[in-house]
């Protein structure tokens, strides 16, 4: 029973990362710059904890996600991939953390690359991931 419940939180987290996702690729079409940025983090972090979940593993209450794939122990290339889409969690949000508010921050291809990002993330551990979510 416990591995059940496991798994149904797991899909909880992996379906909502994978919305997350498509929401940033859509708010990259209507220049939602930030939000797209923000939803790629989101995206990548609810994943990350997903995996947690699927490991095994207690899941970390934190929002730096290059700090998640290092407990993972991801490839150091990834983790540093990472590290380009873990300031967005503040950045992308706060209107006090640069000179600009957010969406003047922010212009397409710096959207599209960190929707690559997440989108690569995806990919790579989509064999963690994909047994759960076929059920």
């Amino acid at each position: 029973m416990v591995e059940e419940i496991t798994k149904t939180i797991a899909q909880k987290w992996l379906k909502q990362a994978l919305h997350d996702l498509a929401m940033a690729e859509k708010n990259v079409e209507i220049s939602g710059y930030d939000v797209a940025a923000f939803l790629a983090h989101q995206s990548v972090e609810k994943l990350l904890k997903a995996v947690f979940i699927l490991r095994g593993k207690k899941v970390p209450k934190t929002h730096y996600i290059d700090e998640l794939a290092k407990e993972l122990k991801l490839e150091n290339t990834i983790i540093n991939s990472l590290a380009d889409l873990t300031v967005d969690y503040m950045f992308s949000r706060y209107p006090d953390v640069s000179e600009n508010v957010p969406y003047e921050e922010y212009d397409k291809e710096t959207a599209i690359e960190k929707v690559q990002i997440a989108k690569k993330l995806f990919e790579l551990l989509k064999k963690e991931y994909k047994p759960i979510m076929e059920e």
